[in-house]
């Protein structure tokens, strides 16, 4: 049975997402405070993530939402520099 971190892909390119590390989560949250990261749809930023799934060589961000991944190109995280 393939556990659901093997299935998941970028909605846009359909590439594998890789789940972040804690040490990723602290530097996305890092670059939520500083100003280095964007919203794809330009809406407001989260305050904070808990988990998330990385994308594009770690410049995407998909954030958990209430525990489950959100694979949505609207909601996605876009990075300044990749985690």
């Amino acid at each position: 049975m393939a556990l659901i971190d093997d299935v998941l892909a970028d909605p846009e390119t359909h590439e594998p997402v890789t789940r972040a590390t804690d040490a990723q989560l602290e530097a996305i949250a890092a670059a939520l405070r500083d100003g280095r990261a964007k919203r794809r749809d330009g809406g407001a930023l989260p305050d904070r993530i808990e988990g998330a799934y990385l994308a594009n060589e770690g410049r995407w961000v998909y954030p958990d939402a209430q525990g489950f991944p959100s694979l949505l190109v609207e909601d996605r995280l876009e990075l300044d520099e990749p985690v």
